[in-house]
Formats: structure tokens, sequence, C-alpha cells
């Protein structure tokens, strides 16, 4: 296979794994996935599972940008408590970012459903060339989810909607 010469002397060398002295700022690598589920919080209060990605960096110097879609439900009825959506990300069982009282509703003030639609983006160091787990999980606000859990990956849909409702997307840029 040829090389592709990028200028200033960055090369694009052999088989897709083969990227050598790429330009800062560049993609080497992405990966997403998807999902139509939808997943009910525990009703523990602890944090669910919404969807994993496994990514393996190429370079160890790398930053990884990594882009979250995910639709929710939280309903804040009757039920007599106050409702939100709490999330983290994680780097195999590492914490990286989270979120807490997303979306919070109070409960004598606003009594009804709520269905964002949430949009998260960051960037990780990792420091490594080995496989990486990526990791969404989620949790109802406050708790206990006996009453109207909260709902991650909420179809928001009636009838002949279509699409994903969990996203999640990984790109790798040389630094």
């Amino acid at each position: 296979m040829g090389t592709l010469n990028l200028g200033t002397g960055a090369q694009f060398v052999g088989t897709a794994n083969g990227l050598s002295n790429a330009p800062t700022g560049s993609i080497i690598q992405t990966a997403i996935t998807g999902s139509t589920a939808d997943v009910t919080s525990n009703s523990d209060g602890s944090y669910t599972d919404i969807i994993s990605l496994n990514f393996t960096p190429r370079q160890s110097n790398s930053k990884l940008i990594y882009t979250l879609m995910f639709n929710s439900y939280t309903h804040n009825g009757s039920s007599g408590s106050s409702n939100g959506t709490s999330y983290q990300v994680l780097r195999d069982s590492t914490q990286i970012k989270e979120a807490v009282w997303c979306f919070y509703l109070n409960n004598d003030s606003y009594n009804r459903d709520f269905y964002p639609t949430t949009m998260i983006q960051d960037f990780d160091e990792p420091g490594t060339t080995s496989t990486i787990t990526y990791k969404l999980q989620g949790r109802k606000y406050s708790g206990n989810s006996s009453n109207f859990a909260t709902r991650f990956g909420e179809p928001q849909r009636s009838g002949s909607a279509k699409g994903n409702t969990i996203v999640f997307k990984i790109e790798e840029l040389s630094v």
C-alpha cells in the first residue's frame, strides 16, 4: 500500500492501523454505537448501566472526545416527591464525569411528565493503548424509583417514529 502525504512531513502510511506522525488535532479513529432500548433506573437509587462502548486508542498520548445523546423520561406527578435525572460516565470503573440533579423537578412547582434529550460532550486522556470500556450510567435523582422511575432511552414516540434514543461516539485526536 502507498503513502499519502498530509503536508509538513505528516504521513498516513500503510493500512488503517499504520498511522504515523498525524498532524495535531487529526481524528485518527472513531467508534459509535446506538440503542433503541428503554432502560429503567434501579429502584434503590444506585446507578444503572445505560450503554457502553469499547475503544482501543492507537496513541498513548491522544485525547478522546466523547459525545453522548440520550432521551429520558422523568415523571413528577402526584407521588409527593421531587424528581430529576443523574448520570455518570465511566472509563472502565473510574468515574470521569457526573451530573446530579439534571432536570430537577420540584414537586411543589412542577408535577408533570418531562421528556428531555440530553447532549454530553467532553474529553478524556486515558494515557494508554489498551482497550477501554466507556460506560454511561443513569439514575433517578433522590433515589427511590418505586414511584415513576426515571427511564433512559425513552422512545418519546408513538406509532411510526424511528431512530436511536441513545448514541455514544468516541473520536481519537492526535496530539
